[in-house]
């Protein structure tokens, strides 16, 4: 889900709201600047699709490379909202999937590598920063970063949708 620009004012502005007792007003800005840093990666034409791959690979559409910014260890992930084919047949097509940590993401031929799998992208996707919190949550209830965002927004400064921050 890559956000239109007053969506991402909405979501920076309610990020801000949420983290203003959490952190110093010197460090509040620096720290809601590299959450709502996003990369929109388009896909390419050498990008690989399973029938041409000479490695087997799940298939997903609608992406986004999670980076966790507050874990002590850089924490890679993705999440996709759809799982096309699976070759392991873990996952039903229209399946979400979050996971294991990424070993290697190459942009050139759209592969993500885990510690287990292998994901072949299909379609535009986006990199985002996420907290570990929101990584969790996107996890465990198979949401979109942005979405969870959305959806902590309208229910107001406060809400967790699962558990707290690990500050708290």
């Amino acid at each position: 889900m890559i956000l239109t620009q007053e969506d991402r004012k909405k979501e920076e502005d309610a990020l801000r709201e949420r983290y203003r007792d959490k952190y110093p007003a010197e460090d509040l800005e620096q720290f809601i600047q590299q959450l709502c840093q996003v990369r929109v990666i388009r896909a390419r034409e050498t990008w690989e699709v399973e029938s041409e791959s000479d490695k087997k690979a799940s298939v997903v559409r609608a992406w986004e490379i999670v980076n966790v910014i507050d874990a002590d260890t850089p924490m890679k992930f993705l999440f996709s909202d759809e799982v096309v084919s699976d070759y392991k047949c873990r996952f039903a097509r229209g399946d979400y999937v979050f996971t294991s940590l990424i070993i290697h993401f190459d942009e050139e031929t759209g592969l993500v590598q885990t510690g287990n799998s292998l994901y072949c992208l299909s379609g535009d996707g986006e990199e985002v920063n996420a907290t570990l919190r929101e990584a969790y949550n996107m996890r465990t209830l198979g949401q979109s970063l942005h979405m969870l965002r959305a959806v902590e927004r309208d229910l107001g400064p406060n809400s967790a949708i699962t558990g707290p921050d690990k500050d708290d």
